[in-house]
Formats: structure tokens, C-alpha cells, sequence
């Protein structure tokens, strides 16, 4: 593989990446996290899914962030 096919394909990645994070700090919006919390939880290793639960069964955003970080 070529040198520039390296690079195209890491840029590639990266925009993926940044795609991912964009969409799972929109979900944690929704869910009711201020921007700071979201952001905090996007870049984390957290389980969307569990953040989900935790919300829809009167979790508080300040407890569910505890629990998920």
C-alpha cells in the first residue's frame, strides 16, 4: 500500500471516528445531559445503551454520569 493510500485511508478513519462521537454526544443531549456531561461521556468508553436505561428509569443525569464514568 502506497504511502498516500495510508493516509487517505487514516483520514478516512478519523472522519469516521468524528462522525461516531458527533452522533453519541447528540444522543446524550437528548437524553437530558448538559453539553459539558455529554461531551465527557462521548469521548468515553460509556455504554450508550446504559445511559438509555438508566435515564428512562428516573436515573438523574449527575448519578447516571457517576455510574457511567
Amino acid at each position: 500500500m502506497a504511502a498516500d493510500e495510508v493516509a487517505e485511508e487514516a483520514g478516512l478513519l478519523q472522519e469516521e471516528r468524528e462522525e461516531v462521537w458527533r452522533w453519541r454526544l447528540e444522543q446524550l443531549v437528548l437524553l437530558g445531559f448538559t453539553d459539558e456531561e455529554a461531551m465527557l461521556l462521548a469521548r468515553s468508553d460509556a455504554d450508550l445503551s446504559q445511559a438509555r436505561y438508566l435515564r428512562a428509569n428516573g436515573c438523574s443525569c449527575t448519578l447516571a454520569l457517576s455510574i457511567l464514568l
